[in-house]
């Protein structure tokens, strides 16, 4: 089996199978329509007997503290930006709306059942503490709520986790410079 490891703000994600993950940001399709279209790093398809879900990743090294408003409103409403971006490239590409998403999609993406599939927004933070998650977590819910509702998505669509939690769950390897 063929896998992919992407790095990231210092975190080495994976490895994926390459089935089921989409480099979107350095993808063909994301070229096409770069000019003034911030995106998430990448798309990944998690499959397990009951259900698929497309978890949309973006990475940061470091995020402001709630307390900083306006860089901390603004700082979430980028992230939603390019979260909101990526998932809707990646599904246009599903669809075949983009010409160059038939030779680069990954072949899991092609028979992906879009009526089914869960979508989950994923923040990967490096070396944030825990307790700093929460106010991240319920202010790009917020930002989210519409498309989650909309779109009828779990309840459990946004995740907002450091890069400990991210190696529990399968995402990250291991970091690639500094400690974490």
């Amino acid at each position: 089996m063929t896998t992919q490891h992407i790095v990231e703000s210092e975190m080495e994600f994976g490895p994926y199978p390459k089935d089921r993950c989409f480099y979107i940001e350095k993808s063909e399709c994301y070229s096409a329509v770069r000019d003034n279209v911030k995106m998430a790093e990448f798309l990944l398809l998690r499959v397990t007997d009951e259900k698929s879900a497309l978890w949309v990743i973006e990475a940061k090294s470091s995020t402001p503290r709630a307390e900083t408003k306006p860089n901390f409103d603004s700082f979430i409403a980028e992230i939603r930006e390019k979260l909101i971006n990526a998932f809707s490239l990646g599904w246009a590409s599903c669809l075949g709306r983009h010409p160059q998403a038939k030779a680069e999609l990954p072949k899991d993406f092609k028979t992906l059942d879009l009526s089914r599939a869960d979508v989950v927004f994923c923040l990967v933070i490096r070396g944030h503490k825990e307790e700093w998650l929460p106010p991240l977590k319920d202010a790009l819910e917020n930002e989210l709520r519409s498309t989650v509702k909309t779109w009828a998505f779990s309840g459990n669509s946004v995740v907002v986790i450091n890069d400990s939690l991210a190696r529990e769950n399968g995402l990250i390897l291991t970091p690639t410079g500094g400690d974490a």
